[in-house]
C-alpha cells in the first residue's frame, strides 16, 4: 500500500508525519530545523521518517509540505530585487500606502517604517492606462516603451518584475500584453501581473501583494526546484503539494507562480488539523492554540470551519491574500525572559530558536527561556527527551533561571512560575483578540492545543479564557503536518462587483458566481483534480453602502435566484455585524466582491477509532515527579501516552509525556482519553 507524508518546517523543529494507507498507522519524526538552508532539514526529516515507517522515499505517493520560506523572507527582508512597472504618475503608490501606525496611542513614536519592497529607483512609469470605472482604454500599451523601461531595469540588476497598471482589475488585457513583451525580450525574468494576483479594486493593496509575490518568487522557485530534484534523485515520483495560507493545497509549480499565497503555509495546517479532530469529536466550535519554539498562533473555528481573512499580515506588511485568520504572538518555548530596568518581567518576542536553543537543550544556550522555566517547575520530567532525541539538561536550565530569580529576589521556583504566568497572559491576550474582540464568547467554545509547547500551557489558558473542554490530539507536536494530510487542493477566484441591493437582483449575482465557478473548475482540472472530486463554496463580501467594514457572507447561487435571495444575504450580514459591533444601520447593502473557493478532494488521513478500555491508567504510569503548582509542590504521576488506552481517566495533577509534546493537567482537573486517542480535559474531579 502507498504512503503519504506531511512535513512542516518550524522555527525549532521540522516535523514529519508518514501515513500508511494500508494500516492507518502514523509515524512521527522530529529533527532540528536548519534555518540557513531549510531544505536540508526537510530532506533529513523525510528520510528519517520513511526509514522509521519501514518504507522509502520512492514509495511515497503524496507529499504535503508547509514551508516558512516566504514568511522568513518578509520578516528578514532577504527577498529578490523587484522592478515595478506601473502607470505614469503612479510611481509612488507603495510610498503612499495606507494611513496606519502600529499599537495604541503612541505606537507611531517607535515605528520604523521600512522602505518599499520595490525601490523607487527600480520603478518605471509607462503611458498604458484604463479609464475607471468603465474599463475603456485611455492609453494603449506601447511595446517599444515597455522594452526600453524593462531593459533599463534589467541592466540595473532587478531579479523579478511586477506589472501593476492603474484600474487593471477591470480588464487584465493591458497587463497581459506587457507581460508578453517582457517574456519575448527577457524569457528568464520572473514576471507577475497584478490583475491575476489580486483581481479586485485597491491600487495599493493590489500593487503591494504582487510585489511581494515577485519579492519571493526567485527564492521559492529555487527552493522548490532543489527540493524536487533532491527527492527525484531518491526515487520520488509522486505528487508534491504545497500548503496554502488558507489551509488548502496547490502544486509546487502553482506555488512557484504565486508564492504570496503560501506566506502562512505552516500555521494554517495546524488549524485545519484541529478543526478536523474537533469536528470528528462533535465539538464544532473551538479556539486553537499552536505553541511552538518561537511563537504561538491562535485561531477560531466555527461550525467546523476555520475563520479566514482576506488581509494577511507578515511583519510590517499587510497584503491581500486569503489565509486562515491567525493571530500570532512572540510566545514560544524558546522565548527569552528578561527583567527590565523597571523591574518588570518581559518574555519574548526574542527567541533562542533552534541554534543554540533553550539552555536545557544542552547545545550552548545560556539565556532563560519558557522551556527552561517548565523544566525547573518539573512540568517537563527528567526522563523526557526533547523532540524525542535531546537529553534534558536540568542543571543548565536552573543556572539560566537563576538570573531571573536573582533579579527579582525570589526563589528559583517562583521565578520560573512568573515566566510561565507572563507567557500565559501573552497567549491569553491573543485568544481574546480572535474571540472576545470579534463578538464571540469563548465560554461557548472548546480549546484544541497542539505544537511542541501548547499542551504544557493549555490547561491554564483554558481556565483563563473559560474555554472547555480542552482537547489535546494524538501527536500534538506535529498536528500541522497532520493537518496537511487532511487538506484539499484549493484556490480562490474573485471579482470586484461594487453594486447595491437597490441596483441589481440576486440572479445577476448568481450569474457572476457561475462564471467564477467555471474559472475555478478549469484551474482544478489543471491541478489534476477530476470533475467528480471538485467542490465549490460561494461568498459575497458585503458592507453598508459607503462604508468599508466588509464581511464575507456565504451564499447559495440557486437561492440567490429566488425573489428574496438578496434579502437573506442582508439578514445574514446584519446578524454578523450586530454580533461584532452591537448595532446595525439603516443603509443599503453593497456587495463589494464576489468569491468562489474551488476545492479538490484528496485522499487523506482517517482518524482511527480504538476500543474503549477501563478507567484505571495505572498501567501507563512510568514515574512520579515533584511538580510546582499553585505556589507549592505536588507529587505528580507521570504517564507514558503510548500506554494510555481509550477510557482511561487521569486525575490532576498529572503529566503525560510523548516524543513530541508534554501534556500538563492541573490540580482540580480531570482528563479522559477518548476513542480517538485524544486527551480531553475538564474542570473538577471525575465524580
Amino acid at each position: 500500500m502507498s504512503h503519504n507524508l506531511g512535513v512542516d518546517v518550524g522555527g525549532t523543529f521540522t516535523d514529519v508525519l508518514v501515513f500508511d494507507e494500508g494500516t492507518n498507522e502514523l509515524t512521527v519524526t522530529k529533527v532540528l530545523s536548519t534555518p540557513e538552508n531549510p531544505s536540508e532539514g526537510v530532506v533529513e526529516g523525510m528520510v528519517t521518517a520513511v526509514e522509521e515507517a519501514g518504507t522509502t522515499v520512492a514509495d511515497l505517493e503524496l507529499v504535503f509540505h508547509g514551508t516558512t520560506v516566504v514568511t522568513n523572507m518578509l520578516l528578514e527582508e532577504t527577498g529578490a530585487r523587484v522592478g515595478l512597472l506601473t502607470t505614469a504618475g503612479h510611481e509612488h503608490v507603495l510610498h503612499l500606502a495606507r494611513a496606519w501606525t502600529p499599537g495604541p496611542l503612541y505606537g507611531w513614536m517607535a515605528m520604523e517604517k521600512p522602505e518599499p519592497l520595490a525601490d523607487l529607483v527600480d520603478t518605471r512609469g509607462i503611458d498604458a492606462r484604463l479609464r475607471s470605472p468603465d474599463g475603456e482604454v485611455d492609453s494603449p500599451v506601447d511595446g517599444a516603451e515597455v522594452r526600453r523601461a524593462v531593459q533599463d531595469l534589467y541592466d540595473d540588476g532587478i531579479e523579478a518584475l511586477t506589472v501593476a497598471l492603474v484600474n487593471s482589475y477591470l480588464d487584465p488585457a493591458q497587463e497581459r500584453r506587457v507581460r508578453e513583451v517582457v517574456r519575448e525580450e527577457f524569457p528568464d525574468l520572473p514576471v507577475s501581473i497584478s490583475a491575476e494576483i489580486v483581481t479586485e479594486y485597491g491600487e495599493y493593496e493590489r500593487t503591494l501583494t504582487t510585489v511581494i509575490n515577485d519579492y519571493a518568487r526567485p527564492s521559492v522557485i529555487s527552493y522548490l526546484e532543489d527540493l524536487e530534484s533532491t527527492l527525484a534523485d531518491r526515487g520520488f515520483a509522486g505528487q508534491m503539494n504545497i500548503v496554502r495560507s488558507d489551509g488548502g493545497l496547490m502544486s509546487a509549480s502553482a506555488a512557484s507562480e504565486r508564492p504570496v499565497e503560501i506566506a502562512l503555509s505552516g500555521p494554517s495546517g495546524g488549524v485545519v488539523g484541529a478543526a478536523t479532530i474537533a469536528s470528528t469529536k462533535g465539538i464544532p466550535n473551538v479556539l486553537t492554540l499552536d505553541m511552538g519554539g518561537t511563537s504561538t498562533d491562535v485561531s477560531l473555528v466555527e461550525d467546523g470551519t476555520p475563520e479566514t481573512s482576506y488581509r494577511t499580515k507578515v511583519g510590517y506588511h499587510e497584503f491581500k491574500s486569503r489565509a486562515v485568520d491567525i493571530n500570532t504572538v512572540g510566545a514560544g518555548g524558546g522565548s527569552i525572559a528578561r527583567v527590565q530596568l523597571s523591574g518588570s518581567l518581559q518574555v519574548g518576542p526574542d527567541s533562542a530558536g533552534a541554534d543554540p536553543g533553550p539552555a536545557c537543550y544542552g547545545l550552548g544556550g545560556t539565556e532563560p527561556t519558557v522551556t527552561d522555566a517548565n523544566v525547573v517547575l518539573g512540568r517537563i520530567p527528567p526522563s523526557v527527551k526533547l523532540g524525542g532525541t535531546l537529553e534534558l539538561d536540568r542543571a543548565a536550565a536552573e543556572a539560566a533561571m537563576e538570573e531571573i530569580a536573582e533579579a527579582r529576589d525570589s526563589s528559583l521556583e517562583r521565578a520560573a512560575q512568573a515566566v510561565v504566568d507572563v507567557v500565559n497572559e501573552n497567549m491569553h491576550g491573543a485568544l481574546r483578540v480572535v474571540s472576545v474582540e470579534r463578538g464571540y464568547d469563548p465560554r461557548e467554545f472548546g480549546l484544541v492545543a497542539f505544537g511542541g509547547a501548547g499542551p504544557m500551557h493549555a490547561n491554564r489558558l483554558a481556565d483563563l479564557i473559560g474555554a472547555y473542554p480542552l482537547v489535546v490530539p494524538p501527536a500534538p507536536g506535529v498536528l500541522s503536518a497532520f493537518g496537511f494530510l487532511t487538506s484539499d487542493v484549493q484556490n480562490e477566484f474573485s471579482e470586484t462587483y461594487l453594486e447595491t441591493e437597490l441596483d441589481v437582483d440576486g440572479a445577476d449575482v448568481a450569474e457572476k458566481l457561475d462564471a467564477l465557478r467555471e474559472e475555478g473548475a478549469a484551474w482544478l482540472a489543471s491541478e489534476g483534480v477530476a470533475e467528480a472530486d471538485q467542490g465549490f463554496d460561494y461568498y459575497a463580501d458585503c458592507r453598508y453602502y459607503r462604508q468599508d467594514i466588509q464581511m464575507s457572507i456565504p451564499v447559495d447561487p440557486a437561492a440567490l435566484r429566488d425573489e428574496d435571495g438578496l434579502e437573506a444575504v442582508k439578514d445574514d450580514f446584519e446578524r454578523r455585524y450586530e454580533r461584532q459591533f452591537d448595532f446595525t444601520l439603516d443603509a443599503p447593502l453593497e456587495i463589494a466582491t464576489l468569491r468562489v473557493i474551488g476545492r479538490g478532494a484528496v485522499d487523506g488521513v482517517d482518524l482511527e477509532e480504538r476500543a474503549m478500555g477501563g478507567e484505571d491508567p495505572t498501567a501507563a504510569q512510568a514515574d512520579t515527579n515533584d511538580v510546582f503548582f499553585d505556589d507549592r509542590y505536588y507529587e505528580t504521576p507521570i504517564y507514558d501516552r503510548e500506554g494510555l488506552e481509550p477510557g482511561n481517566v487521569l486525575e490532576g495533577p498529572a503529566i503525560v509525556t510523548e516524543d513530541d509534546a508534554t501534556v500538563v493537567i492541573q490540580p482540580d482537573h480531570t482528563a479522559t482519553v477518548d476513542r480517538y486517542g485524544a486527551i480531553e480535559v475538564t474542570r473538577g474531579d471525575a465524580a
